[in-house]
């Protein structure tokens, strides 16, 4: 007996899933005194140059999708409608996927 088609369009569907990374890897996280969380990734998204995508939360409320980019020993996060956001590079702490990656800050 021939297995449904279902079964193997569901393994499709499910390998296809799993080989699109609809979001990108949160490498970097810190917080603020004036926001929750800000997260670093290394996507490039609609970001120029040598940016990359950054996602800046406050607590429980909104998120907004903005850039980063490496400036000496600072994090520059630059987010839509608000003044440019400057941290230090050692506030920053590796995520699991920084650790598995062996990506580095400094």
């Amino acid at each position: 007996m021939k297995p449904p088609l279902s079964v193997p369009a569901l393994a499709l569907g499910c390998a296809l899933l799993a080989a699109c990374n609809l979001q990108p890897g949160i490498l970097y996280t810190t917080n603020g005194a004036d926001f929750d969380v800000m997260s670093l990734t290394d996507a490039q998204g609609d970001c120029q140059g040598l940016a990359r995508v950054a996602y800046l939360t406050w607590w429980g409320s909104e998120t907004l999708k903005g850039c980063w980019v490496r400036e000496r020993g600072e994090v520059v996060g630059r987010f839509p409608g608000l003044e440019d956001r400057r941290l230090p590079v050692g506030e920053f702490q590796r995520t699991e996927l920084a650790e598995y990656r062996g990506a580095a800050l400094n």
